[in-house]
């Protein structure tokens, strides 16, 4: 056996003290023989054992006296070992299957290497980690326990318990990040840090700081946790104004490309890996990509994005998720306290997906409406009740609209619906009255200088609630906007249709005068050209159109807030190049002739303001909007005499075949084209006009008409199924570069002509 070297102290004084009689066999320390571990040299001529030389311990041999410690080392050592215990108790919960049965066998080993007088290791707990790397999957959050408190866990140790197949997954993501300074340049702008740094607990809960968005998370952390930053940082450069771009940026790749560029990784690397998004981070960061889209008008990703994210939620479980108990984080240093709860969280992801369901006309993903019930809002702010309120609300219009959509329903389907939307009125109403009257006038515009990143936050929830309530009223009333005047009961629907896209214009003024960055809360973009479309669509009704003083400063007070719009559209489109901004703002243009009651009198092909309006919209066909005037301005001069503006009286003319009288004669023409673009034209009576039967096909009716009343003065609006036009079918989840409207328009019409 090799001779030992002879012990020294740690400052490598002399041997210490007189020598001991030791038993046959013993070669440990003092030091390791009280920590149990192996005592090893790294050389033969080393005189301090490995362990004591990595821990700065005296190095003192059994042959020699034990000296206690003094009081200071004593404290480190119990410090030391309190910390060995919380690891070995890690690992123990993130690898039970591996780490119970091996730790058994070590004590084992502990116990006969004792008897005998040996040390064991303390890193046999390593082996069980490395080699054995917990499964991040989406069933992982059934199985962890988490009432543990928090202890922050060194990088180091995330590098040994992060799978090597996703080694890769995490240098790719991290290579992805701009530059620090960049980063730091673009978040200093505006309030988008902070509302994304809130976006999963609120204002008024606690929540990691704005700050923590700047900083790049190491290249050893998990894929989740790197793609969640890198969305963070897209969503907030999409509310970055292009007047107010940093001008010192170290990369000169435009943040629109960045952008994409991020999402496209984050896409490719972790939001289709189910074994990367079964964790709160994963979850969040599928909601981001939904976000990202939505703003970017991609509403058709954003909602797939969106059910791919309810389908991890309900796989996880957290639609019946306790509150008290956080859900599962990949992040050793997430405070449990600042994690987003399951019930937020499965709120949130119900109120977005039914939102862009009511928009593309499609059903909901669950009809869950428990975050509504009374006993869970106690706690709740007014606004987030209000909120609360809408998302169960847009569900009940968006099974109404099912129930309408039903083209062979008989009258009594047709009756349930229209009672069904009363009761949804009334909801409304009920959530409105929840709030103060001052709450729902427009609010003073905050400093932007002056500010904070809370109250400009604050101001842009408050205009976006109200415009969300008024958005909801219009798509809830559209279908009844352009039924027969003659009948008073759609009156109410009309008057609210009007009233409430003024309201919500008004109010998209206000909030495009807060931020012009055109990917900056894009719905109320939608929110306004709906409110538009359905406030000019509205002068078809001939009563709008009378000369009489009150009538006529209406009309010119709407044709000026749809000119405002318009304008700030075409602003957004200039300075962004938005393709959507533009093609909003050329809609309005050519529907503002129907505010004009001295349009003159247009041939079908002649070039003006007379032309007809045709919108070409994919998988549904041509709507065409003819605002042409049937009469002279004489004719129209004794007509504006003799009609009432609010009247709604039904001329009787009796059996007789007399003629009517010229200015009786005027009626609006519904086309419906049918195949090869035959029409069917309805007259003023809501009858068939005198058509050759032998061009009707057979399967042609009047359900898809607009019956105006005889005091009508345009003709038509029709609409062509033409299914010839390559245009009419995009990709089914195309960008909005190759598909503008993703659908929303089609809605539109189908709501209004059903």
């Amino acid at each position: 056996m090799p001779q030992l070297p002879v012990r020294r102290s740690s400052n490598g004084g002399d041997p210490v003290g007189k020598r001991r009689k030791v038993r046959k066999g013993t070669h440990s320390c003092w030091e390791c023989r009280r920590r149990k571990t192996r005592c090893h040299f790294s050389s033969v001529t080393a005189t301090v054992c490995a362990g004591c030389e990595q821990r700065g311990t005296s190095c003192l041999g059994q042959e020699f006296p034990d000296e206690p410690p003094p009081t200071s080392e004593r404290g480190l050592a119990q410090r030391l070992s309190r910390v060995e215990g919380m690891l070995e108790r890690l690992v123990e919960r993130i690898a039970p299957e591996h780490y119970t049965s091996e730790r058994a066998q070590d004590r084992s080993d502990i116990s006969s290497a004792s008897a005998e007088g040996l040390d064991s290791s303390s890193d046999i707990l390593a082996p069980s980690a490395v080699e054995h790397p917990p499964v991040l999957g989406i069933l992982d959050a059934l199985r962890e326990d988490h009432y543990t408190s928090y202890v922050p866990t060194p990088a180091s140790d995330v590098a040994n318990t992060l799978p090597a197949r996703y080694a890769q997954a995490s240098r790719v993501l991290h290579a992805t990040f701009p530059c620090q300074h960049d980063i730091d340049a673009i978040l200093a702008l505006g309030s988008g840090a902070y509302f994304v740094a809130t976006l999963f607990n609120g204002a008024d809960c606690p929540s990691d700081p704005a700050s923590s968005i700047s900083e790049v998370p190491p290249v050893s952390s998990h894929p989740a946790l790197l793609a969640k930053r890198l969305m963070q940082l897209a969503n907030c450069m999409q509310k970055v104004s292009p007047n107010n771009m940093p001008k010192d940026l170290v990369s000169k790749e435009p943040l629109r490309a960045q952008m994409s560029r991020f999402v496209s990784v984050v896409a490719d690397l972790v939001a289709f890996n189910d074994d990367l998004v079964g964790s709160v981070e994963g979850l969040e960061t599928l909601y981001l990509i939904t976000l990202y889209h939505v703003n970017a008008g991609n509403l058709r990703k954003s909602w797939l994005a969106l059910r791919r994210a309810l389908a991890v939620a309900q796989l996880m479980g957290v639609d019946g998720w306790p509150d008290n108990k956080p859900l599962k984080s990949i992040n050793p240093r997430s405070d449990p306290s600042t994690r987003a709860q399951a019930s937020f969280l499965w709120y949130h992801l119900n109120f977005s997906d039914r939102y862009l369901s009511l928009l593309l006309g499609l059903s909901a993903a669950s009809d869950d409406d428990s975050f509504a019930e009374p006993e869970r809002m106690v706690n709740n702010t007014p606004i987030e009740r209000l909120e609360k309120l809408h998302t169960v609300i847009t569900g009940a219009i968006i099974k109404r609209n099912a129930m309408m959509s039903n083209r062979h329903r008989q009258t009594a389907a047709a009756d349930a619906a229209f009672g069904t939307t009363q009761a949804i009125d009334c909801d409304l109403e009920i959530a409105a009255k929840s709030m103060c009257t001052d709450w729902w006038k427009l609010i003073a515009l905050p400093d932007p200088a002056t500010a904070t990143a809370a109250e400009l936050t604050s101001a842009h929830g408050h205009v976006m609630m109200q415009m969300n309530h008024h958005h909801l009223l219009i798509l809830l009333h559209l279908p009844y906007m352009m039924r027969n005047p003659k009948e008073r009961r759609w009156d109410y629907s009309k008057t609210t249709c009007l009233q409430a896209s003024r309201s919500l214009l008004s109010a998209y003024l206000l909030f495009r005068h807060l931020t012009d960055a055109a990917s900056a809360c894009r719905h109320t973009d939608y929110g306004a050209l709906t409110a538009a479309m359905t406030l000019l669509l509205g002068y078809l009704d001939p009563k709008l159109r009378a000369r009489d003083p009150e009538t006529t400063r209406v009309r010119g007070a709407d044709r000026e807030l749809a000119l405002s719009v318009r304008n700030v559209m075409r602003d957004m489109a200039d300075n962004a190049s938005d393709k959507l901004a533009s093609e909003t703002a050329d809609i309005i243009t050519r529907l503002l002739p129907l505010t004009d009651v001295d349009l003159p009198m247009g041939q079908g092909g002649s070039s003006g303001p007379e032309t007809p309006v045709r919108l070409e919209i994919p998988y549904l066909g041509i709507v065409t909007i003819n605002p042409v005037s049937r009469r002279t301005q004489h004719e129209q001069q004794q007509y504006d005499s003799s009609v009432t503006p609010v009247s709604t009286a039904r001329h009787d003319y009796g059996s007789g075949g007399g003629e009517r009288p010229a200015a009786e004669t005027d009626h609006v023409r519904t086309s419906l084209a049918c195949g090869n673009n035959l029409t069917i034209d309805i007259d003023n009576d809501g009858g068939d006009a005198l058509v050759d039967s032998s061009l009707q096909p057979p399967s042609a009716t009047a359900e898809h008409s607009v019956a105006f009343s005889e005091e009508a003065c345009f003709s038509y609006m029709q609409f062509e199924p033409d299914i010839s036009s390559p245009y009419q079918f995009p990709e089914a989840a195309a960008d909005m570069d190759q598909w503008t409207f993703q659908g929303f328009d089609a809605t539109f019409f189908e709501s209004l002509l059903s």
